[in-house]
């Protein structure tokens, strides 16, 4: 990549009330206390992934972070036309003293041994070595259970013991996953906010360096003896050639995002990487196996061509990003890279021109006077997180929070460069309150009706569908489809909650020789039914993993066992189990 553009002319811009379909507010909190995870709230939705079908049903998934409980993820389903069913949350993440230091705030979907089991991976925590509970987390799908992906982790790293190069703290952004080393596993690209100037101890004997660092970590593999994490390649933007010694060859600062792309599309896929000087960016290419390159960093010598740097600062001052975006808008075979500054306000857009990832272009950067050139341009203006979908759009939050959806759409044959080239839309969103949506994902076609969709977290912000705000509830996350005729409607997504299933209490109760039990279900599912003794041993299995329809359903117990044996006067319990949720009742049996 050669030259830089940034060009502060202001595109052509829309605001409308309609434009998108909004699709749905997910209620606050699961109700009751009797299912696997207890009534528990979704809060500060910062992150989010969409679109998956990780245990291969035809259903796809989406995945929020929370602030609840330590920080967790929760998973919801498609369960039909406009229907979510709440599936799988992780399990609770606190320090001893009931704290949390850090919590997730990105959250995405691979399969990091290459087995065809897809996983769910995050990061949590903060200081490593004070909490053995923090570190990076990877639950696989079972291969046979519907959403089954467990409620342990089949592969865990803290940071400070599961690397060589030990990170004694641990903050993420954001991180990105796919196999960009082309081997056929997927890799985990990790931005790494640690302390600048560490004394700990390598396992090798190796000099400690800075934990500012992206680090590209494999797995040998998830789940079974001998799972564990490979770190495949590791740098810091503040010591490249890690000798202790700053001199910022990378351009410093604290990691804040890294996205997969091929942005000088020579097939080799690179990791394009911000931090938080200036939000300087750099490029990592993958040239083969567990094979990485970052260019020629020139420390100590002078640089062939001085206008050429590894790596470029965007903003006029230090700056972060809630996250970046890849996308080949113009259809010419190379990505572009979008992302946005949190205090300079912008949205910029990276291309290349020479060929080669690893360079990039620095004329014009003190004065950001780079018109004319071909590498950088500014195209908007937003503080937080946005996503990139080519043939779509660029979308981005208001910097007010989440009165509006903000999109950029690039002309047919434009060049995404040209600021003129770019059309920018503000579309209203209806019912909207307070709070903040910091992350984006788009791209999905949820209802396959050939509309693409966007995904927005929602972070703080009190549910008022109901034409009253509830103090009680925080929305997780909506749906806003295009709507390429700007016929504004809204449609209101079903969720399903673990306590939409009934269970009845047993009739006659206590009972002798046979009871009635009833049980309802929201949606089209396979359940369990099992009667237990008071020792937690089965006795009677009447529903067997079978698949049922919505609706109304009721099954007789006669007092046998699974072995046509009359059971004993006593307490016995029966729970009906749907996907990770159950819910039990108590019934006695008289001879």
């Amino acid at each position: 990549m050669k030259k830089i553009v940034i060009s502060l002319l202001v595109c052509t811009t829309m605001v409308l009330a309609g434009g998108f379909v909004q699709s749905g507010v997910a209620p606050g909190y699961i109700v009751g206390s009797d299912t696997l995870f207890g009534g528990l709230p979704y809060d500060a939705c910062r992150g989010i992934t969409s679109g998956s079908d990780l245990d291969q049903d035809g259903k796809l998934e989406v995945f929020v972070t929370s602030y609840t409980e330590g920080g967790r993820i929760f998973g919801f389903e498609e369960a039909g036309t406009d229907t979510f069913a709440f599936v799988w949350a992780s399990p609770e993440l606190l320090n001893s003293d009931g704290s949390a230091t850090s919590y997730p705030r990105d959250v995405h979907t691979g399969d990091m041994d290459g087995d065809g089991l897809g996983e769910i991976i995050f990061h949590v925590g903060r200081y490593p070595t004070n909490n053995t509970d923090n570190g990076i987390y990877v639950y696989e799908w079972d291969g046979t259970t519907d959403d089954g992906y467990g409620t342990a982790p089949g592969l865990f790293g803290n940071l400070y013991s599961a690397l060589n190069d030990s990170l004694n703290e641990s903050r993420v952004e954001g991180f990105s996953v796919g196999d960009i080393d082309g081997d056929g596993k997927d890799e985990i690209i990790l931005s790494n906010n640690g302390g600048s100037n560490p004394t700990y101890k390598t396992v090798d004997g190796s000099t400690p360096y800075s934990e500012d660092r992206f680090i590209i970590l494999g797995a040998t593999s998830v789940g079974g003896f001998g799972a564990s994490f490979v770190e495949e390649f590791a740098v810091s933007p503040r010591d490249v050639n890690k000798d202790g010694v700053r001199e910022n060859a990378l351009g410093g600062g604290s990691p804040q995002d890294a996205v997969i792309c091929d942005i000088d599309g020579d097939g080799n896929l690179e990791a394009a990487c911000f931090s938080w000087n200036n939000l300087a960016v750099f490029f990592i290419e993958a040239t083969g196996t567990d094979s990485y390159t970052i260019g020629d960093t020139a420390i100590g010598t002078p640089l062939v061509d001085e206008s050429k740097s590894p790596y470029l600062k965007l903003a006029n001052n230090d700056d972060w990003t809630l996250g970046a975006a890849v996308a080949d808008m113009d259809g010419d075979g190379k990505d572009e890279v979008y992302i946005t500054g949190y205090y300079d306000d912008e949205i910029y857009v990276i291309t290349d021109s020479d060929g080669d990832a690893t360079t990039l272009d620095t004329t014009g950067w003190t004065t950001r006077d780079w018109v004319g050139n071909s590498e950088v341009a500014i195209i908007g203006n937003s503080q937080h997180g946005l996503a990139a979908v080519a043939g779509f759009g660029v979308f981005a939050g208001s910097v007010a929070g989440v009165s509006d959806i903000e999109m950029w759409t690039l002309a047919t044959g434009g060049n995404p460069l040209a600021i003129t080239d770019w059309t920018h839309t503000v579309f209203g969103l209806e019912d909207a309150t307070s709070g903040t949506i910091l992350k984006y994902n788009a791209g999905i076609d949820f209802d396959e009706d050939g509309n693409l969709e966007v995904v927005i977290p929602y972070k703080g912000l009190a549910d008022s569908t109901a034409g009253a705000l509830d103090p009680n509830q925080n929305r997780a996350f909506r749906i806003a489809e295009w709507d390429p005729n700007l016929v504004a409607t809204v449609k209101d997504v079903i969720f399903i909650m673990p306590n939409d299933y009934k269970l009845a209490q047993n009739y006659p109760n206590p009972f002798n020789p046979i009871t009635t039990i009833e049980y309802s279900l929201p949606l089209d599912k396979a359940i369990s039914l099992t009667i237990y003794n008071i020792k937690g041993q089965v006795v009677k299995t009447l529903v067997n993993n079978e698949f049922k329809t919505r609706g109304d359903h009721s099954v007789q117990w006669n007092g046998m066992n699974d072995n046509s044996i009359k059971v004993s006067s006593g307490i016995y319990f029966y729970t009906l189990k749907y996907g990770n949720f159950s819910k039990t009742k108590q019934m006695t049996f008289l001879k």
